[in-house]
């Protein structure tokens, strides 16, 4: 759960056009905790996704909604894994 939510936070972090050093400055954390969140190696308190999503101007949920293309992309992987 944590590597997912840390990429949503990048993918969303660079299409809002945030550096590491941008948004952690406005999370109040260090650019290598928001690294690590990202990678997926720490997990965000509550208190501080909800700070991200306010930063990221999304929606809370947003940071734990699968995009539509990485769905296809599950179920691709799992019909070839069932297959072979």
């Amino acid at each position: 759960m944590s590597l997912f939510m840390g990429k949503r936070i990048r993918g969303l972090r660079r299409l809002k056009r945030f550096t590491q050093q941008s948004l952690s400055e406005k999370l109040g954390i260090s650019v290598s905790m928001l690294s690590n969140i990202e990678r997926g190696k720490k997990y965000p308190s509550h208190d501080l996704i909800k700070k991200i999503a306010e930063n990221l101007q999304v929606p809370l949920e947003e940071l734990f909604v699968l995009p539509e293309y990485e769905l296809e992309e599950k179920k691709e992987v799992n019909i070839n894994t069932n297959l072979g």
